[in-house]
């Protein structure tokens, strides 16, 4: 499913339906820019109908300001919020080019964030589990007068240093792939216009 058509539906059921589930998936900063997208085009279609009220047509069929200058300040504030448009477009346009790349399949800025710390916990977790196998020897080599310096040179110490570090690389690289996913994101989104 494109992010797009995602998107529009998670939007449309929060409005209809109301529920605080399709509401939090909607305010999700990936999704959210397509429900203002839509509302600035909405705010477009009513600024173009209400030119017509500050018209008349004249003979020949033209339509004629009322009040030139009121007229012109809308047409200014239309031709303003079409670029703003067009310009949201691009950026919609790119960021769904990016998700596709990405090969996304949850659609959620927040779920990209939440999963980075839960690995990191996953990481905080070896860290502990190592620290507590190990809390013994610390306790003797304190016990016998010793200092970090002597903990940190034991083989028990050394090998569970290493047997954690190789758990913790692969999950550090995923970490890394999230934050270079998550940081190109947050950039195309940083475009859009509010």
């Amino acid at each position: 499913m494109r992010l797009s058509a995602y998107a529009h539906d998670i939007i449309n059921r929060a409005r209809a339906n109301g529920y605080a589930t399709d509401a939090s998936k909607a305010s999700d900063p990936l999704i959210r820019p397509y429900g203002e997208h839509d509302e600035q085009k909405g705010t477009l279609m009513s600024l173009q109908g209400s030119t017509l009220a500050l018209c008349w047509v004249n003979a020949e069929g033209k339509a004629v300001p009322f009040n030139e200058a009121e007229f012109n300040s809308v047409q200014k504030e239309i031709a303003a919020l079409q670029a703003k448009i067009d310009h949201n477009a691009a950026v919609l346009d790119n960021l769904e080019s990016k998700v596709a790349e990405q090969g996304l399949s949850e659609f959620s800025l927040a779920k990209l964030k939440g999963q980075k710390e839960k690995l990191r916990g996953q990481i905080a977790q070896i860290r502990a589990e190592e620290s507590d196998a190990l809390r013994s020897k610390w306790e003797s080599v304190v016990s016998l007068g010793g200092n970090r310096g002597t903990y940190d040179a034991l083989p028990e110490v050394i090998e569970a240093r290493a047997k954690a570090a190789v758990q913790i690389e692969p999950i550090e690289a995923e970490i890394l792939a999230l934050d270079r996913q998550i940081r190109d994101l947050e950039s195309i989104l940083s475009k859009f216009k509010r």
